[in-house]
């Protein structure tokens, strides 16, 4: 027993460590964002067409009868980092997205009224949308 608890530490080690690792594991996208963020690491290439028109998107969207999938964004954004190099280069997401949606893409620092129009107060923030 006296190996293990040498192994091991103390109890409060022991709850000391299962915490930073809850930590680490609740706030993995962001450290991961941070990560492409610094060490400058590109996004791999995905299939999604991304449109930067909102309107356009809009009246694409009155026409297909498919609805608008608005990812808001930035390029400061640690998690929307890591979505765009994880999540929307996904197979299976990319598919999704291609198939069913007109993907938009809005940086909010370049169109802070689409944001305010949509009530976005924090990013990543998605959005499905209808032409109306």
């Amino acid at each position: 027993m006296g190996v293990i608890r040498s192994w091991l530490g103390s109890w409060q080690d022991v709850l000391w460590a299962g915490v930073l690792v809850g930590v680490l594991v609740w706030r993995w996208p962001i450290l991961k964002g941070y990560y492409y963020k610094f060490a400058h690491v590109a996004a791999p290439a995905t299939t999604i067409a991304w449109r930067s028109d909102l309107g356009a998107a809009l009246a694409e969207s009155k026409r297909t009868g498919k609805p608008v999938l608005v990812d808001f964004w930035a390029t400061w954004c640690p998690p929307c980092l890591a979505m765009k190099h994880d999540t929307w280069t996904d197979a299976g997401v990319e598919r999704a997205v291609t198939e069913a949606t007109i993907p938009l893409e809005i940086d909010i620092d370049k169109d802070p009224a689409a944001a305010s129009r949509y009530g976005v107060e924090s990013i990543p923030t998605v959005l499905m949308l209808d032409g109306d």
